[in-house]
């Protein structure tokens, strides 16, 4: 009988030794995560998320990273959901798909004096490109052979590096550079994109590596029943005044994500 009951609790605690508890994990992208006058995480995405966690009944919380930790986690440690992370094809073997975020234009960044580049390649003109380190522009200059990047380990740094000259590009999306000029308290209409590479989504993400495709269905199905709730519609109009207001950013709602650009206009009869 003792050993039958040893055995069982062996059992009990391999099982939870095995499947460890998620892991949430962010990194700072005003205005959609960020940390208030409190300290309080906060932001579209964090309130987004924490919604989405109320259906599932998910006590687990949100931690703050540093991005290339994060991300590091989340594909070599797994067992990790990360927000907000960009789909693009080489990722995306490695998450599953949760919901989309946000979708914003990513250029590079320049005085605007300088000349048009229509390739990827002329972007070896520039004497230094500033990035964040770990981010997936950084890992497309690599792979393109880019030998003049800086690498940051925040945007507001590489932003700054920009204003102040140790740059002469910055890979980075539109409303991103105009929220930190705002943040950093700099006039930034020198600067336009001289390279134009894309409009990307950002998403809520979970890592395949130690979760199942059950466990992923569950969270995408609360993450829909979330989205068709009053509760959803409450914090997307909410968050679409107070971006508005609080930050400056030009944005609209359409097809499940925050677009950072202006709302097309209806053509009337």
């Amino acid at each position: 009988m003792k050993r039958l009951i040893f055995l069982t609790l062996l059992i009990i605690s391999s099982n939870a030794w095995t499947q460890p508890s998620l892991t949430l994990l962010t990194h700072e992208e005003p205005p959609f995560v960020y940390r208030d006058k409190n300290n309080d995480l906060t932001g579209y995405a964090v309130e987004l998320v924490g919604g989405i966690q109320q259906h599932l009944d998910s006590k687990e919380p949100i931690l703050l990273n540093p991005w290339a930790r994060a991300y590091m986690r989340a594909t070599e440690q797994g067992n990790v959901l990360i927000f907000p992370l960009v789909r693009n094809a080489e990722r995306e073997p490695l998450f599953h798909w949760v919901m989309p975020l946000t979708r914003n234009l990513h250029a590079v960044f320049a005085n605007s004096a300088m000349d048009t580049i229509t390739t990827l390649e002329e972007l070896e003109q520039l004497s230094a490109i500033g990035v964040q380190r770990g981010d997936f522009r950084e890992s497309l200059l690599i792979d393109a052979g880019m030998t003049n990047l800086v690498s940051y380990t925040t945007w507001k740094q590489a932003v700054s590096a920009l204003i102040k000259g140790r740059v002469d590009g910055l890979f980075f999306s539109a409303a991103g550079l105009e929220y930190y000029c705002r943040q950093l308290e700099q006039e930034c209409g020198q600067f336009s994109a001289i390279y134009t590479h894309d409009i990307e989504t950002t998403y809520i993400a979970l890592s395949r590596r130690g979760i199942s495709d059950d466990e992923a269905g569950r969270w995408q199905q609360a993450a829909k029943d979330f989205r068709a709730s009053e509760a959803f519609e409450k914090l997307r109009q909410t968050w679409l005044a107070r971006i508005r207001s609080e930050h400056g950013l030009t944005l609209h709602y359409a097809d499940g994500a925050l677009n950072l650009w202006a709302a097309p206009q209806v053509a009337h009869p």
